[in-house]
C-alpha cells in the first residue's frame, strides 16, 4: 500500500512539474513593479558590486594559477634544472603575481563593505609576500650575474632562496585561507 501511495505522489509531482508555467511574474510572488524598482543610486551601487565581484573572481583564478607557477619555480630552484627553467618560471610567476595584485587593488570597494574573517589575514599576509616578491627577483638576478662573472655573492644575495621561500609560504597560506574554510 505504501508503495502505491509513493507512486501516486510521484505521478502528482511529475504532472505538476510538467504543467507548471516556466515564466513566473512579479504578481505571482505578491510584488508590484514599484516595489522592486531601483533608484538610480541603487542601480549604480549594484553595478559597482558586480564589477567588484568580477574583478575579485579574476583575482582568485589568477592567484591560484600564480601559486602553481610559484610551486614549479620553488621546485626547480635548487635542482640544477637544465637551462634557465627556474629563471623563466620565476619571471612568469612574478608577472602573474603582479597581475593578480592589480585585480585585487583596483577592484572598487564601497564604503559599506568591511573586511572580516579570513580576508583580514589574507590581506595581512600580503605585507609579507609582497616585499618578498619585490626582493627575490632582484636577489636572484644579482646571484645569477655573480655566478656568470665568477664573482663571489654577498651574504644578502645568497639569501635569494630564503626570501623566495618566505614569500612563497606567505602566499600559499594566504591562498589557503581563502580557498579552504577553517
Amino acid at each position: 500500500m505504501k508503495m502505491l501511495q509513493s507512486f501516486f505522489v510521484c505521478l502528482l509531482c511529475l504532472g505538476w512539474a510538467i504543467g507548471a508555467r516556466a515564466d513566473i511574474e512579479l504578481k505571482d510572488l505578491g510584488l508590484t513593479e514599484a516595489e522592486v524598482k531601483l533608484s538610480p543610486s541603487e542601480i549604480k551601487s549594484q553595478k559597482v558590486l558586480e564589477k567588484r565581484h568580477s574583478m575579485l573572481k579574476t583575482h582568485e583564478v589568477l592567484g591560484l594559477t600564480t601559486l602553481g607557477l610559484m610551486s614549479a619555480t620553488m621546485l626547480t630552484g635548487n635542482s640544477g634544472a637544465t637551462g634557465n627553467v627556474h629563471m623563466y618560471l620565476g619571471i612568469a610567476s612574478g608577472l602573474m603575481y603582479y597581475t593578480t595584485a592589480y585585480y585585487s587593488l583596483t577592484a572598487p570597494k564601497p564604503a559599506s563593505i568591511k573586511d572580516r574573517g579570513m580576508i583580514v589575514w589574507h590581506k595581512r599576509l600580503a605585507w609579507v609576500h609582497f616585499p618578498a616578491m619585490v626582493l627575490a627577483p632582484v636577489l636572484g638576478y644579482m646571484y645569477k650575474q655573480n655566478e656568470e662573472n665568477d664573482r663571489k655573492s654577498s651574504s644578502l644575495v645568497k639569501q635569494h632562496s630564503a626570501v623566495a621561500g618566505v614569500g612563497f609560504a606567505a602566499f600559499a597560506l594566504s591562498a589557503a585561507l581563502m580557498t579552504f574554510e577553517f
